[in-house]
């Protein structure tokens, strides 16, 4: 029953945020830096890519297989780790998610959205279970305290700067004294 809840909730979440990303009344705190994903134990980080053939791969394992609703399950699970298995994290306060892609910005920004939806799911239950209300109704200080129980450990690595035209892709080796010089 509970999954049942669980896949219902996801798809109304999905319903109404799906083209945004919450309200925009209240910053989303993320502060998730590289050295963080660094320090994070193995049990705690779930790295997600979506390789150059379009699969997501999650911690080295094929889950394209898996439809949206399980993979956001899927995701649910690693960061609410209900049963307290050992290979899910620890705790929320704990869990990190890196997310990459190769060249498949579409499906990127697909699977950024489901996990912003499992983000907001946690949120509302804590939001219901200690103000009884919905998280979207909350002010913003509310707000931020249900955010450090789930704060939001999503990392996207940064997106490069497009080349500038007319300087090429590759420089070469600096000059150096030794080099012979046409006259």
């Amino acid at each position: 029953m509970k999954k049942i809840f669980f896949l219902l909730f996801l798809l109304m979440c999905q319903l109404s945020i799906s083209q945004n990303w919450l309200d925009q009344k209240c910053e989303v705190d993320a502060r998730l830096f590289p050295e963080d994903i660094d320090k994070a134990s193995e049990r705690n980080f779930l790295d997600v890519i979506i390789n150059q053939e379009g699969k997501i791969m999650v911690n080295n394992k094929d889950l394209s297989i898996l439809n949206e609703a399980k993979f956001k399950e899927y995701i649910y699970f690693f960061i609410e780790n209900p049963n307290e298995d050992d290979q899910l994290a620890k705790s929320p306060k704990k869990a990190m998610i890196s997310l990459k892609h190769y060249n498949h910005p579409e499906q990127f920004e697909a699977i950024e959205q489901q996990i912003r939806e499992v983000y907001y799911f946690l949120w509302n239950n804590y939001a219901q279970e200690k103000y009884e209300d919905d998280y979207i109704n909350l002010t913003c200080k509310e707000r931020s305290k249900v955010q450090k129980e789930y704060p939001y450990n999503l990392y996207l690595p940064k997106k490069t700067k497009e080349k500038e035209k007319g300087k090429p892709n590759f420089a070469g080796p600096p000059p150096f004294e030794g080099d012979v010089k046409d006259n």
